[in-house]
């Protein structure tokens, strides 16, 4: 797998600024004692007891920690060929299957693999791709038969290219049908930061360019931490994308994703035997000088609070237990299963090779499934939902719709009245008829609830578009909600708004989505409109974005994962938090294009395409926002339009067991725009917004968003 140069450009700016002078340091914090202060002493001791629960072990395996102690007990060994199971070489195959690259890969939770976003940057470049398990040597030096597993992107995807890593779904059994995946476990994964300290070493297993699985000791000393990375020392690893980087106890500490190469006086990359290096050549050969991962404690944050609700996240999340003695498996090759005797031995057998094995009982930070598992840690092979629960504080969604009629709604002059005002768009003539209006009040179409406000489309059943004030400076913290309580809002005909007869039972616990693919999708975010004097105050606000009203299908994938789109509101709430500012987001769909007869985007071109149809619905291929802050005294908007015209369109002919390989197979893309080409994609009238847009969009056209350095706002 070949690191693109962009993100080795990127480490080496982190090294640079992190002043991470591997040799200073390396020579600095020699070969021990570690200096440790009390706290970080007990903090250490208390994860050690933890891991071993004998307070003897724990307090010798600090000393020997602190006193940079090379000796380890003999179980050190056994314990590392049982880490080493879980991992796995990733043959990376295109949309024709043909093998492109190899990259490293592990398990963490029941059918969960975690590698780099380099690796798997979308769910399409992990659909024909395979994982190959104990390809290795055994303990005569004979090649042992590798297992291949297939990946399940349509069951589970999800990517954050801020931290460089991803996650996928792998199949139960092996392609060939005669192997469980759950019989070689997976790495329980800590969310507790500093699992190491500068000067201890690390271990990482890997398959360096897709060689047979390889382990590099010793040579990974732990120089520094930053916030979302660490350094360590290396003189003979290989640059494998994806292996875990482990401490002395076999904890999984980081993600190995990239590194600053050793440079000519030319700036040239160098070759381990000092030649040029070229983008021809495996990462494999690169003469590292330092390299970075991803702290694993950085990584389960991300997972917990972008996918906490995803059945198989959960059993990664919830999988914090060390597993009974009997339920690890064996260190050798493919095994038998374990017949009950006094010796508890059982026989390994690799072709003619036989060997009986006596086990070491070692507690060691690894699961494996079996028939006694807890059902809260038992993999997800089937549609039946697991029962799991996060353990984060949940508050039960309450919207009172006895006081509907005294809603505020959405504010114009929330960012100043006059010139800094900023109504609600204006639907044409054309589509008045579209309109939903109010019950009894036929010149009202503006449904207001508490800091946004909606406007209906009865035909399609969705919104024109909602619009929502946000203050940075009165977020609260209400906690986590519990389940998706949606409720169809009485102030217009049930029949203009679309229910629970099209999302059907798509809880956020449900592993079974053939029926459905499709979320119910907030325009406006719970987390935006959640604001206000009070905690209580803030919660009843944000509980009122759960109306149908608000509710716009997404695949599911999309909506519980962090895209790019999910990423820009994040991106959007990061900017009001971090000032205490306000802002004005209005959004929605478009109706049946933006397509040739528009201009469209620079998407492949053709006739238009009108929306396609799934469940009695008509799915929307774009969504649109516009983003409102004040700058210097000024308004200044900045809009994006949302495509996943390539994933749906078609979707209405697709058999239904293959809708997951097409919405899988296509990138959801997201371009920057102006405010002219948004009004000319929607057909609405955004008054004055026009001319206070982001010279940028005005002056390009719609714009590819790739990365969030690409936004100009």
């Amino acid at each position: 797998m070949l690191i693109p140069r962009s993100l080795i450009a990127e480490s080496e700016a982190r090294f640079k600024k992190a002043k991470v002078e591997s040799a200073r340091l390396n020579k600095q914090l020699g070969d021990g004692p570690l200096d440790l202060s009390p706290e970080r002493r007990k903090q250490r001791y208390r994860t050690l007891l933890a891991l071993s629960g004998n307070p003897t072990i724990a307090e010798m395996s600090l000393e020997r920690i602190i006193n940079g102690n090379d000796l380890d007990s003999i179980n050190y060994l056994a314990k590392g060929s049982a880490a080493s199971r879980p991992v796995c070489r990733i043959q990376l195959k295109d949309l024709a299957s043909n093998l492109v690259g190899y990259a490293t890969g592990f398990l963490i939770g029941p059918r969960v693999l975690l590698t780099n976003h380099h690796v798997f940057g979308q769910a399409s470049e992990a659909r024909n791709s395979l994982v190959d398990f104990d390809y290795e040597l055994d303990i005569d030096g004979n090649e042992r038969p590798a297992v291949h597993f297939g990946l399940r992107p349509d069951q589970l995807f999800y990517t954050s290219a801020m931290l460089d890593y991803s996650v996928v779904a792998v199949a139960d059994r092996s392609v060939d049908g005669s192997r469980e995946l759950a019989g070689w476990g997976w790495h329980v994964l800590s969310g507790e930061p500093g699992k190491g300290d500068p000067g201890e070493y690390l271990t990482i297993i890997q398959h360096p360019a897709g060689q047979l699985k390889q382990v590099c000791v010793r040579e990974n000393k732990l120089l520094k931490y930053m916030s979302d990375t660490v350094w360590y020392m290396t003189d003979t690893l290989a640059g494998s994308s994806g292996s875990p980087a482990f401490n002395r106890f076999w904890q999984v500490l980081a993600l190995h994703h990239s590194g600053v190469p050793k440079r000519d006086s030319q700036g040239r990359i160098l070759t381990k035997d000092g030649k040029p290096w070229d983008e021809s050549m495996d990462e494999s050969l690169i003469a590292w000088e330092a390299n970075e991962g991803i702290r694993i404690s950085s990584i389960v944050s991300d997972l917990k609070s972008s996918l906490g609700n995803h059945p198989l996240i959960q059993g990664v999340l919830n999988a914090n237990a060390a597993p009974a003695p009997e339920s690890v498996t064996g260190v050798g090759p493919a095994l038998s299963r374990r017949p009950s005797s006094p010796l508890d031995a059982w026989v390994e057998q690799t072709g003619a090779h036989a060997s009986l094995v006596v086990p070491l009982r070692i507690p060691i930070d690894l699961v494996t499934n079996n028939a006694t598992t807890s059902p809260d840690r038992r993999a997800v092979g089937g549609p039946a939902p697991l029962q799991l629960q996060s353990g984060l504080p949940v508050e039960a969604v309450h919207i009172d719709q006895t006081t509907l009629g005294s809603r505020p709604g959405y504010d114009p002059n929330f960012l100043g009245s006059g010139s800094l005002s900023v109504p609600l768009p204006k639907i044409p003539a054309s589509l008045k008829s579209k309109v939903a209006t109010l019950k009894g009040k036929p010149s009202q179409s503006e449904l207001k609830y508490f800091n946004y406000s909606v406007v209906m489309n009865q035909d399609r059943k969705f919104a024109f578009y909602s619009a929502v004030n946000i203050d940075g400076d009165q977020q609260q913290d209400v906690g986590k909600r519990e389940g998706d309580s949606w409720l169809r809002d009485p102030r217009i005909d049930a029949a203009v708004q679309m229910g629970d007869e099209f999302y059907g039972k798509q809880s956020t616990l449900e592993a079974d989505r053939t029926k459905n693919p499709f979320d119910r999708g907030h325009l406006v975010r719970r987390l935006d409109a959640t604001w206000g004097k009070t905690v209580a105050e803030a919660k009843t606000h944000g509980d009122d974005s759960f109306h149908f009203t608000n509710c716009t299908p997404q695949f599911w994938a999309f909506n519980q994962g962090k895209q790019l789109w999910a990423g820009l509101e994040d991106f959007t709430r990061d900017i009001v938090l971090k000032d205490k500012r306000k802002m004005i987001v209005i959004n929605g769909p478009i109706f049946d294009g933006p397509d040739a007869s528009t201009g469209g985007l620079p998407e492949p071109s053709g006739a238009s395409h009108p929306d396609p149809s799934f469940g009695g619905a008509k799915i929307p291929k774009y969504f649109w926002k516009l983003m409102v802050v004040v700058r210097s005294g000024k308004r200044s908007v900045t809009a994006f339009v949302m495509s996943q015209r390539d994933q749906i369109l078609g979707i209405d002919r697709i058999q239904e067991a293959a809708i997951f390989e097409a919405l899988s197979a296509a990138q959801v893309k997201v371009f920057q725009v102006s405010v002219a080409d948004l009004t000319k994609f929607t057909k609405l009238d955004f008054g004055t917004l026009v001319q206070v847009d982001t010279h940028e969009a005005t002056a390009v056209g719609p714009r590819l968003i790739e990365r969030y350095d690409d936004i100009r706002f």
